[in-house]
């Protein structure tokens, strides 16, 4: 899923360029702003800062034939997505496996193991113990198991949500899936989000702990843009967690 090379470096470069010779080429109607759609760009706002894009804007761009190229390139090259058959495959994998099973796995692991029983300021000295891990690697790991307690096996399932919604919008941009079947398609997803979290605040937690997981790295700077965001005038996560999701398209 994570893949960089000069290859796809030296090809972001050519696509941008296509991006200032294309602009306003082909515009097409883009999807209408709604208090349920900008509940769906706040699931992936993190991603989409990231990606140097508008997080108020539904898929981060307005569509059109440069932003369908990058998007096309963009899937292919990190997620193998290609056509209609491999997005379906793709996105049936996050939203039924993803790394949220893996992760909770081995946390089930630890409560075999007897970690729930050890008060939380000394789970990461137990896990040191028990595991050939260094001192950052246990201490996580005890942070892990506090949001498994939590939340089970949807303890990282933030993380395998937010990519699928925002895998959807760029389906919708790539044009693998028409607009209403994206939409449609969050809607349903955004609804079991809604249910499994309480709060932003916690579905993001559950998103920071996944990509720890999956990529072995700290979230500092996810974390950084998250606080950014909510500290900002123009704060996407005012928008109430419990925010009725409708239909608006």
């Amino acid at each position: 899923m994570k893949r960089t090379t000069n290859l796809w470096k030296m090809t972001v470069s050519a696509l941008m360029v296509l991006v200032l010779t294309l602009t306003g080429c082909g515009k097409n109607t883009d999807v209408t702003s709604s208090d349920t759609v900008q509940w769906f760009n706040n699931t992936y706002a993190v991603l989409t800062v990231l990606n140097q894009r508008d997080y108020r804007v539904y898929s981060g761009s307005r569509p059109g034939i440069s932003d369908k190229i990058i998007a096309k390139a963009l899937l292919e090259n990190t997620w193998n997505v290609t056509d209609r058959e491999s997005a379906d495959e793709m996105l049936l994998w996050l939203l039924e496996e993803g790394h949220r099973v893996p992760f909770a796995e081995e946390l089930a692991y630890l409560a075999e193991m007897g970690l729930a029983d050890v008060p939380e300021d000394q789970r990461a000295e137990a896990v040191l113990a028990a595991f050939d891990l260094d001192e950052q690697q246990a201490k996580q790991y005890a942070e892990w198991f506090s949001l498994y307690e939590q939340y089970g096996e949807d303890a990282a399932a933030a993380w395998d949500y937010s990519r699928a919604m925002w895998l959807l919008s760029y389906y919708y941009l790539a044009g693998y899936y028409t607009a209403e079947e994206s939409l449609d398609q969050s809607l349903t997803l955004a609804e079991t989000v809604q249910t499994t979290f309480d709060s932003w605040d916690s579905y993001m937690e559950s998103y920071f702990s996944g990509y720890e997981y999956w990529s072995e790295e700290s979230s500092d700077e996810r974390r950084e843009i998250y606080e950014n965001l909510r500290s900002s005038s123009d704060n996407p996560f005012a928008l109430d967690w419990n925010t009725p999701l409708e239909k608006t398209w």
